[in-house]
């Protein structure tokens, strides 16, 4: 099971960011890293309507559409991030979550003001203070 770490904050306080510049260094140092992120209002469009795959996902309960070099995947599942983590990315080394605020039992860097339990970050925390406390 990979080490799995939570990035959580309000809108814009740099999550995206800090995901990016995390997993490319995890990466560099030969780590296996993935990423899932939350979108509980469904805003993240994956499939256009009125697509062949948005037609059928409508019927099926998998559809996929594969191009070159990637495959994305629409599959009805529960919303458990460490179940998809355990399906998905059981062998990564790392899993960045991003979101799940509410999250029990999962390590956390926590980015602005956000009143909860975790690893909180300000404008002087090291990327190496990040990357220690992900790997501990």
């Amino acid at each position: 099971m990979p080490k799995i770490v939570g990035v959580v904050g309000y809108h814009n306080t740099g999550k995206t960011t800090l995901i990016e510049k995390l997993s490319k260094e995890l990466s560099l140092r030969g780590y296996k890293v993935g990423y899932i992120k939350h979108d509980p209002k469904g805003h993240g469009i994956t499939d256009k309507e009125g697509s062949d795959t948005y037609r059928l996902f409508k019927v099926l309960d998998k559809v996929a559409l594969l191009t070159e070099g990637k495959l994305t995947l629409w599959e009805r599942v529960e919303d458990d991030p460490l179940h998809i983590v355990e399906r998905y990315f059981s062998d990564f080394d790392v899993v960045i979550l991003e979101g799940w605020k509410s999250l029990k039992g999962v390590k956390k860097i926590v980015l602005g003001d956000l009143p909860i339990e975790g690893f909180h970050m300000d404008e002087s925390t090291s990327l190496e203070e990040v990357i220690s406390y992900v790997m501990l």
